[in-house]
């Protein structure tokens, strides 16, 4: 994944669309007067190579705002400082971000994205509520870019960044409210199974567990004792269906 910050980039020597390395020098084809055979052929290979290095600068330029977002906070650092430590100058970092705002709404995505992923599972078993809280009480124990670990993005910074910025709120409400729906399709599915308590709505139970993750979250980075396990089986207890 794009955290692990000592993942090197690759870069093509020549001017690519991702943008340039600081110690890169852009040169112009020599023309020749007219294109040889092979041309043509090379032609798909060399858009892909552009693309791959256009990727790869993105993704060089995420790592760097994540590592930085994560020592100093959002708002402290630099876009110099940031295009510094991914080694790439500023003309690259305006290929693929608008401001420091969208920076900081695509670092969001891909870090909650993955987290989302990770702990809220997707299928259509009846246990994948249980196995969602079994995950999340697991990411806590060990730790992931959300809980407050060395190397992780404080969820207060980031809670102080949607206040100050409509339109970073406006993202994470949606990350918000997709977890809200797959969680509430988990819940759905271990009521049709019998597996989750049914005098509740699914989206109310999502609810509950959505303000429950961030509260967890909150108090961990806080540094408040809590024990996970016992705080899990609990959770589970409440969701557990009722015995008719």
């Amino acid at each position: 994944m794009w955290v692990e910050l000592s993942h090197t980039i690759s870069y093509v020597s020549t001017h690519v669309a991702g943008g340039t390395r600081k110690t890169s020098r852009n040169r112009s084809p020599r023309s020749t007067g007219g294109a040889p055979p092979e041309a043509a052929s090379d032609g798909g290979a060399f858009a892909a190579a552009r693309e791959e290095a256009k990727r790869e600068t993105r993704e060089a330029l995420l790592r760097a705002a994540f590592a930085e977002f994560v020592e100093h906070g959002f708002d402290v650092p630099s876009l110099d400082a940031i295009c510094a430590r991914a080694g790439y100058t500023r003309g690259a970092f305006y290929v693929h971000f608008r401001d420091r705002d969208e920076l900081i709404v695509a670092v969001m995505q891909s870090v909650l994205g993955t987290f989302l992923d990770a702990v809220i599972g997707a299928g259509e078993g009846g246990d994948d509520l249980e196995q969602t809280v079994l995950r999340f009480a697991g990411a806590i124990v060990g730790g992931n870019p959300l809980t407050g670990a060395s190397g992780s993005m404080r969820t207060h910074h980031l809670l102080d960044v949607c206040a100050r910025s409509p339109e970073i709120r406006a993202r994470f409400l949606d990350m918000l409210i997709e977890a809200q729906r797959r969680l509430a399709e988990a819940a759905t599915a271990g009521q049709q199974a019998g597996t989750v308590r049914s005098d509740v709505s699914a989206i109310a139970i999502a609810s509950v567990l959505i303000a429950l993750a961030m509260g967890v979250i909150q108090l961990f980075e806080l540094g408040l004792p809590m024990p996970v396990v016992e705080v899990q089986a609990a959770v589970l207890r409440v969701l557990a269906a009722r015995p008719d």
